[in-house]
């Protein structure tokens, strides 16, 4: 598993998110701090609180995966379904009739335990039950991710809580606040170059800037409304959210170290917080960090060059529905996937020229 890069692919991609690193947002807020700042404290601080809120989150959302892949396997070994005037009954029942056990001597917790016994002494009448395969582990590997695991997993586990009504109406407050207060960054991120570059107008006040980034986004944002929503959705996930957030990053430690200068850049902490960087940081911005970011993008670069790319699709005529089905994509998408990843990372050799040639202009 350590040795596949997507997982460490995903694993930058949720610390980026989560620290917003490589999207502007953090440069633009620092701006406005005042010059006397201890930078290095604040990294330590937040960099420390967000480890620990991954960790305590992850507690509930296991716990709730783990409590929704345990109620889908009580259901399938216990449910009685009717199709097409056809009774096909659990396979609780389906055993005590069988082997002319005891009613109620076969539970849903010691399910596994009788099927393995009586696997190992008449395997072929078990196997011509034709038993529904539950299994808690195939449950939970199941589990969802994204946007199911937020508005379908947690929505289950909710309306099974007392008074769920009130807990539904927090829960999803609570998640257009989270929405919310991440577009502020990533707005601070975008409006912020363009008024200290003077890209826009200086007479135009800042709050209809603002107000025309907002509509901007908006307008964009519509196609995840549409019934391919969702589809989309995943491509701006899997190829704007990944791949270009690693360039971005990876370049700014080249540019601070080499273009710029390890040791002006420690003058300027040094100028800030009283004290130059200690040799961990230094190693990190020299060595640890800009080698981990290479070599993962290298490694998933060329695993991603020697497959096929294809996506999940929800289809009702699939022979395994209602699980997804894995399809090719088409060439117009694939252009689109690689043109969103190029498009964040192409400015960066493009501002390189535009500012050289301002430079020797004469």
């Amino acid at each position: 598993m350590l040795k596949n890069p997507r997982v460490w692919l995903d694993a930058a991609t949720q610390i980026f998110f989560s620290l917003s690193l490589a999207f502007g947002g953090l440069i633009a807020f620092s701006s406005y701090n005042p010059k006397k700042n201890n930078c290095e404290r604040d990294a330590l601080v937040i960099g420390i609180i967000n480890s620990i809120t991954s960790l305590y989150a992850s507690i509930p959302i296991f716990s709730i995966l783990g409590f929704k892949a345990t109620n889908n396997f009580f259901s399938c070994i216990n449910s009685t379904v009717c199709f097409e005037q056809f009774y096909y009954f659990s396979n609780i029942l389906d055993l005590t009739n069988a082997f002319d056990i005891g009613e109620k001597n076969i539970t849903k917790e010691n399910y596994g335990t009788w099927l393995q016994q009586l696997n190992r002494t008449d395997p072929e009448r078990v196997s011509s039950l034709s038993l529904k395969a539950c299994s808690l582990q195939s449950f939970l590997d199941q589990s969802a991710s994204g946007t199911g695991l937020a508005f379908m997993v947690f929505t289950e586990a909710v309306l099974e809580m007392p008074g769920s009504q009130v807990w539904a109406v927090l829960f999803f407050i609570m998640l257009f606040s989270l929405g919310l207060s991440s577009m502020f960054g990533n707005m601070e991120g975008v409006l912020t170059p363009l008024l200290d570059l003077k890209i826009l107008p200086p007479w135009v006040p800042k709050e209809i800037c603002t107000a025309g980034i907002c509509l901007i986004s908006f307008l964009m944002a519509l196609i995840f409304t549409l019934a391919s929503g969702n589809y989309w959705l995943e491509i701006f996930n899997g190829y704007v959210g990944s791949i270009p957030l690693l360039i971005v990053a990876f370049f700014e430690i080249i540019a601070v170290v080499c273009f710029y200068g390890i040791n002006r850049f420690s003058n300027d902490i040094e100028v800030m917080t009283g004290h130059r960087p200690s040799a961990f940081w230094r190693v990190c911005w020299m060595g640890i960090s800009p080698v981990m970011l290479l070599v993962v993008l290298v490694a998933y670069v060329i695993i991603q060059a020697q497959k096929d790319h294809t996506y999940q699709a929800w289809n009702p005529q699939h022979e395994l529905f209602t699980k997804p089905e894995e399809k090719p994509y088409s060439s117009w998408v694939f252009s689109i996937c690689v043109l969103l990843s190029a498009v964040p990372v192409v400015s960066i050799p493009l501002v390189a020229l535009y500012t050289l040639f301002r430079k020797h202009k004469p």
